[in-house]
């Protein structure tokens, strides 16, 4: 495939990328994330030299860096969601891609943060959705996420549900949790992904008695 570019192996490297990009229809970005997270290239020098990197671990570093500072502009989030969904194959490496995809969601966020975009909130929560889909939410990424501190974000992203659909965390801890609203916890309850037995067996023990006010009265309208 790179050979049919047909792109001498000289110059700046930068714009050799480029070109090679273009001649397979894609941007430097995409050509660098494509290559550089398909596990085949680990082993295949020939490819990593002709992409002008010295070692898969100079392309690995350059790809986790355009994976981690691209708001939508050379990646789109399609091409995002599948970069997810590769990296959520790769089970015995799922620690280290969760912390990558933190990285990454930390320099989106800083941008929700500063402005109200809908199409940087429409992929984001696009994006969160793929993290949990794809199983690359480790336990340590759920932890951080379900802070206090996340609130408005998982609001936005609608995070609750993807966290106990996708059996990220279960609802035993997910009620439990001190970082998590009332709100949160009662609209769980109406959406059917926390069961009243874990509620209830949660309320026997809880001493905040605005939540179990509230968490009774989501009970009691399901029924």
């Amino acid at each position: 495939m790179l050979a049919s570019t047909r792109v001498a192996p000289q110059g700046d490297q930068n714009a050799r990328r480029v070109r090679i990009a273009q001649a397979l229809g894609l941007n430097s970005a995409q050509l660098v994330c494509g290559f550089g997270f398909n596990r085949a290239i680990e082993s295949y020098q020939t490819a990593i030299h002709f992409l002008g990197f010295s070692s898969f671990d100079a392309l690995a570093s350059e790809r986790n860096y355009m994976l981690v500072h691209d708001r939508y502009s050379n990646l789109s989030v399609n091409d995002i969601l599948e970069i997810y969904r590769v990296l959520g194959g790769e089970i015995e490496q799922h620690a280290l891609w969760s912390d990558l995809v933190s990285s990454r969601l930390i320099t989106i966020e800083s941008q929700l943060e500063e402005t109200i975009n809908p199409i940087l909130i429409g992929g984001y929560k696009l994006e969160i959705r793929g993290v949990y889909e794809y199983h690359l939410a480790s336990p340590a990424f759920v932890e951080l996420r379900l802070n206090r501190n996340y609130a408005v974000l998982r609001d936005i992203a609608n995070e609750c549900v993807n966290m106990l659909s996708s059996g990220s965390i279960s609802p035993d801890a997910f009620v439990r949790s001190h970082g998590l609203t009332t709100r949160e916890k009662c609209r769980m309850v109406s959406e059917g992904l926390l069961d009243p037995i874990t509620v209830e067996r949660y309320l026997a023990d809880a001493t905040d008695e605005s939540e179990k006010a509230g968490l009774r009265a989501a009970l009691d309208e399901v029924g």
